[in-house]
This record gives C-alpha cells, structure tokens and sequence, in this order.
C-alpha cells in the first residue's frame, strides 16, 4: 500500500460534481424548453382569441334564402343575396349523397374525431418544408371553415390550428350524422348556390332527397374545385368526375358491382335541368315579385332580411292551379297571335301610319332612360339605336338568337298580344293564380297587379248591381231607346247599341247579358255616377273612377287584380274579402312570425248579391259568353262578363264560380295596335278562351278535386221571376254585341 496515494471520491461527492458540471446548460435547456411551450401556449391563446365563440359555434348563423311555399306546399322560389343557401334535415338528404361525401372526401371519417392521424402527419410534413397544404382535412374541419369566417381567414398554421380547436369541439358536441347534415347544408357547390338542396334544385330541378347515384356523385365530384368541374361549361370534365367518384363509391364498398351495373351507370349522361336565371326560373314569376315587394316592407317593419333570414313563407298559390293557367295562356296566346299576324300584317301597317307608336316605344324603352342616366345625348342614344346588335328575342315558336338593332326589335315586340290573368278564392281572398304576362324573361310588366287598361262592359254589372242595391229586380223591364247626356263643357254624349238597334222592352237579365248599351246608360242615369261608382268601390274596386255618364261602358283603366277580386263579392254573396297572398311567416327554426287572415266585410246583401249573380249567369247561359257552353261543353252554374273595349284594343272575361273567380285581359302594350275586326277583337274571342281552357284543366285535376258545384240560393229569396226574355236564346250568329257602341268617342 502506497501512504502517499489519494483515495476515490465517493459516489455522492461524484453526482454532486456532476450535478454541478451540468447545472447551467440544464438551466439553459430547461428554459428554452418553458420558452416554447410559452410561445406554443400564447400562439393558441392567440389563435384562440379570434375564434367564434362556442355559443356561435353550436348555433351557427350562417346566411338563409327565404323560401316561398305555396298552399300546396311545393317551394316556388328561394330570395337571396350572396349566398342561396337551403337547410334540410339528414332524411332529406339522398344517402347517394352521404355515401359519395364519405367515399371522397373522408373515408375514415366514422373512425377519426375531427383530426385524422394517417392525414395529420403529412400536413406537418407540409407546414413543416413550407409547401402549400393540400388534401388532409377532414370533414369535420372543413365544416369548422364553411361555418365560421374567424376559421378560414388565415392561411397555413395559423387556419390549421383553428380548424383543429374547432373540429374538436365540434366533434365533442355533435354527432357524426349532425356533422355530415351541417357540411351538406353549407358547402358551396355551384355558383352562389349553398347547400345540397339548393344545388339539387338548380342543377336537376328535384329535390335533394330524390337524387339518383350518378346526380349524387356529380354534385359531391365538384366539391374538388367548381371553377373546373362545371357541368354547364365543362360537362366532359365533369362527367369525368363523377365517374371518379362512383369509382371511388365501389372502391369503399358504398356501391355493390354484384347488384349495380356499373358501367351502365357511368354512361349515363349528366342530363341537367334547363338553365335559367334564378328570378325567371320557375313557376309564378309575375306573383313570386309582387310576394317580394310585400314581404320586404314586412321585413323592414318587422327588423327582418328577406334574403339572409332564412325566412319561411307560406303563400295562398296553388302551383296545381298555377300551371293549369300558364299551361292555358300557352294554349290560347300562340293560336290568338296567329290571327293577328294574319290578319294585321303583324302590326306593321300601324306602325307605318303612325310614327308616333314607334317613337313612345323609344321614349319610354329601358335603353334610352339607361343611356341618359349614362350622360348620353338624344343623338347618341338616337343613333345606339340603329346599331346592329347580338340579341336574343322571344317568338312563340321559340327564342331565337339573332342580330337586329334595337328599333327593329321594338318593331318585333310591338306586335305581341299580352295578358293578364289571375284566380281568387272569393270566399277568402286566397290568390290562387296568377299570370302577369306572356312570358316573364321578356315581357317583366305585371298585367295583374300594375297594369290597368279600360275595362269596358265588365263593368256594367256594377251599374246592374247598384241597381239592384237600389230596388230593381232582374226580370224588370226598359224602354231600349237613347239617353241625351249633356255634359258641361264636353258637349252632348248619346251612347249607342253595338249593333245600332233601338226599340223594345228589355228585361236587366237579358240586358247584361247581351251587353246593351242603351239599357245600361239608362240605369246610370237615373242611378247617377257617383251612386255607381260608390257601389263599385263597396265592391273591391280601388281605383280612382270617373263619376261621368260614360263610366257606364266601362272607360275607367282598372287592374284585372281588383276587378276580378270585386267579382268576388257578388259570389261569395255580397261579402267583400281583400286578395290575400301570404297566410304565414315562419323563422328558420319553424318559430310562426305573422299569421295573415283576409279582411273581410259584408257589403251587399245576400240576397241582393246573388241576384247580381243570377244576372251574371245569365251571360253565359245565353249571352256574350255563351261560347262557354257550345265551345267549352260546360254544364255547370258559371257567372261571368265579356268586355270590349273601344276600337278592340282590350279583351277582357271574368268568369265566377263558387270556388274561383279567374278574370282574363289580352292586348297589345300598346293601345294602338288592336284587332280592327270586332269578330276577332271582342272579349268572348280574346279572353274568354283562356278561360274556358284553365277551368276544364283544374275540374279534370283530381289532385285539386274541385267540384263544379251550384251557386248557394239564400233561402230568403223569393223564386226568380220569369221574363219573356231571359229564355235562352238559340246560339249567335254574328259576333257578341259587346263593344263600347257608337256614340261613345
């Protein structure tokens, strides 16, 4: 043993050195370590702070369109700004859908809880190099960026991070079939179209829930990029996609080769639904506008957006009835403007005699007010339009795509006959109907509600009705001879038959029925104006009438929405009931806003009323509208009036039943242009048609089942009296005396 060697150190005094040694670069590491997660901390809290809240998060509130329901519950039309977004439940969602969402976008979604591992890694990889992130998010975080801007405004770390906090909250409050019902709800799929509905609607016009697999997988095979798989511009592309994606459904076992034929399947075409824009879309254009303009003053009232609230609105058209009448206007319009073309050498001639119709076309057309609103000079837009332009133009055969300067295309619209009709429910008001012109694309002004044209002999049963407020009864009998109305600074007026004829005792049925004008001018005489007028304001009618002799013969400019709604009151025995269009107003979670009743008020009596009725009939049964019996075959009780205007610039009927009053006017815009025969321009030839045909289409609808049922008699009445003429007559020969008559211009 050496004395003069050193001992070795114990293990405690060697771990103490150690400790020693490493005591700092521990420290240092131990820092940087609290450094980073500090950093990774604040970044979320960061990331955090700009988050939704997790009440916006469990109620989202994303943009609605407000949808139009009719009475028979068909979805007319859907408002909307930016997005046209449609919420469903999951039952309403075709499982071709679910099933290809899965297969393409997230296969392992039931397995995942809002992150995907096997995808997870891969993304680092990409934040990581820098390279642009694509693929990897799984559904439930591409709904956390569909529903919540605070998600994907940002880009790489910073928007993935969101979309990881918020896909697993997500996950942690919703189910998986709730997070695959939100995605569909809200992705974009299609232009401004929101939603597997909305997208369903526009691209094959049926519902979400009635999707067949190939319409399925098309619509999921967009999701990859609009911009490239758009059906309209790139249908080859597309169709390509959506084969990929029926692949990829066989791949994952959604599809069964065994049970499917799956080429057949991919062969099929994509066989979209015709594509229009989405105001003209559809049906009830003319109606679907005027509900837009009543529903935004209800909404500005109300504190509402008509087209971000996801409002329900619950409308009194029946879509049935709704194209049986387009369906009408489509049968007789074409046929009527035939014979006007033939007969008058499509208006030409009237344009050529008077330069005067050509240039308020000019002076009244949208190009001119644009051109001066654009600082242009009369000259400029003069000249603008004797320009050649590309243009698509309306013709009953088809549109054609054309070019023609603008003056050539007034001189091609000028000639059309339009019209107007609508169909109420008198007993209620409920507008069941409504055609505002011949076609919406071309023709935007509204014949039922904006329009008002003279309405000529429709209106004597006004007078006839004042008449009988005032004591007279049906079977009474007048003198058919002349009345002198002197005028104060108009001169003498003496109103004339159509067909020049005087003489003879008439009874009031056989008058109206047979429009005499001599008769009716009679009754306002003694009645005066202003009782007549008065008793058609009590009636519905709301415009302002003039309380001159000729009101008799109908020179007022009415809507055919107000007269036909003033028809009404004498079949729903002398209550007036205001047209209705909207019975409820729902929010988007079903929440009743706005219930709507018709305001009604009795303003004849019963039986008075039904004795302006019984008049009425007897138009039909052996009148000017008698064509509705020996064209039309009709047996059933009909109230109705023919109306001629002067010169055979407008056409009207209204016709009555107890279950619809459906009033009908054709014409030109133009006052001008006009049949110049009365055999071709009368009421009974214009409209009445029209009529008949959308009144045998909704009695042969079972769906409707409409019974054609007998006017209610009150009890009350006395039995109709007898006179020798309201025998019905044999059917006419010669065209329907109905016109204003001599005497009137």
């Amino acid at each position: 043993m050496n004395p003069t060697s050193t001992p070795d150190p114990s293990p405690k005094a060697a771990a103490a050195e150690r400790r020693r040694r490493y005591r700092t670069p521990r420290r240092i590491f131990l820092g940087i370590i609290g450094l980073m997660v500090l950093t990774v901390l604040g970044f979320m809290v960061y990331v955090a702070f700009n988050l939704p809240p997790l009440a916006v998060i469990e109620n989202p509130d994303s943009d609605l369109s407000t949808q139009l329901i009719s009475a028979d519950g068909e979805v007319l039309h859907k408002y909307y700004s930016r997005e046209n977004r449609v919420a469903v439940g999951l039952n309403e969602i075709s499982p071709h859908a679910i099933n290809a969402l899965i297969a393409t976008e997230d296969v392992r979604f039931y397995g995942h809880s809002g992150i995907d591992p096997k995808s997870f890694f891969s993304i680092l990889a990409g934040l990581v190099r820098g390279r642009e992130i694509r693929g990897g998010s799984t559904l439930t975080m591409q709904l956390s960026r569909n529903l919540y801007e605070e998600v994907g405004a940002e880009n790489k770390y910073i928007r993935k991070l969101k979309e990881y906090l918020v896909s697993a909250y997500i996950e942690r409050k919703f189910t998986k079939l709730e997070i695959v019902q939100a995605y569909l709800n809200t992705v974009n799929i299609y232009g401004n179209s929101y939603g597997i509905e909305t997208t369903a609607n526009r691209l094959f016009d049926k519902r979400a829930k009635d999707l067949t697999i190939e319409e399925a997988a098309m619509i999921i095979g967009m999701l990859k990029g609009q911009g490239v798989f758009n059906p309209i511009k790139h249908p080859d592309t597309t169709l390509h996609r959506r084969n990929t994606v029926i692949n990829l459904m066989v791949e994952h076992g959604f599809l069964d080769p065994a049970q499917l034929d799956i080429d057949s399947l991919k062969r099929i075409p994509l066989n979209l639904a015709a594509q229009e824009e989405a105001h003209i879309k559809g049906a009830a254009p003319y109606f679907r506008e005027y509900v837009r303009q009543q529903l935004g003053e209800w909404c500005e009232k109300n504190g509402y957006n008509l087209y971000t609230d996801g409002l329900r609105v619950y409308t009194t058209l029946d879509s049935r009835m709704q194209r049986h009448l387009e369906a009408a206007v489509q049968q007789h319009m074409p046929a009527l403007q035939q014979d006007f073309d033939r007969i008058e050498q499509k208006a030409q001639r009237y344009l050529e005699q008077d330069p005067s119709i050509l240039e308020d076309m000019i002076r009244l057309s949208d190009r001119r007010r644009s051109g001066l609103k654009a600082g242009k000079s009369e000259a400029e837009i003069k000249a603008e339009f004797s320009k050649p332009v590309r243009m698509q133009i309306f013709g009953w055969e088809g549109y054609q795509d054309t070019v023609m300067t603008p003056l050539d295309s007034l001189r091609h619209y000028a000639r059309f006959l339009e019209t107007g009709a609508v169909s109420i429910d008198p007993s209620n008001g409920h507008v069941k109907a409504w055609v505002g012109g011949i076609d919406y694309r071309f023709f935007k002004y509204d014949h039922v509600a904006e329009g008002k044209r003279q309405v000529g002999s429709t209106f004597k049963p006004f007078v006839y009705g004042a008449a009988i407020n005032s004591g007279y009864k049906p079977c009474d009998r007048l003198l058919n001879q002349p009345v002198v109305f002197e005028t104060p600074g108009a001169g003498r007026w003496v109103p004339k038959n159509s067909d020049g004829s005087i003489g003879g005792m008439m009874s009031l049925s056989y008058a109206l029925a047979n429009s005499v004008n001599l008769i009716t001018a009679q009754l306002i005489n003694e009645l005066t104006p202003r009782t007549v007028a008065q008793f058609a304001y009590d009636m519905g009618i709301s415009s302002k009438l003039d309380e001159v002799p000729a009101l008799c013969l109908g020179v007022s400019d009415l809507s055919v929405l107000e007269l036909t709604s003033a028809y009404g009151t004498f079949a729903n025995l002398g209550v007036r009931t205001q047209p209705l269009v909207i019975t409820r107003i729902e929010d988007k979670n079903g929440r009743v806003l706005a219930n709507f009743a018709p305001e009604a008020k009795e303003v004849l009596s019963p039986e008075k009323a039904y004795q302006v009725t019984e008049l009425l009939m007897g138009v039909v049964d052996f009148g000017t509208g008698h064509r509705l019996r020996n064209r039309f075959n009709f047996k059933n009780e009909i109230a109705g009036k023919t109306g001629t205007t002067q010169n055979q610039s407008d056409g009207w009927f209204v016709g009555a039943t107890p279950s619809l009053v459906t009033g009908v006017w054709v014409g030109c815009a133009d006052r001008r242009i006009r049949f110049r025969s009365i055999a071709y321009g009368q009421g009974a030839n214009m409209a009445l048609p029209l009529w008949g045909h959308f009144m045998q289409a909704v009695y042969a609808d079972p769906a409707i089942g409409l019974a054609p049922v007998p006017f209610p008699r009150p009890a009350s009445l006395p039995a109709a009296c007898q006179p020798e003429l309201t025998a019905p007559q044999s059917p006419r020969t010669g065209p329907d005396a109905d016109n204003l008559g001599e005497g009137f211009e």
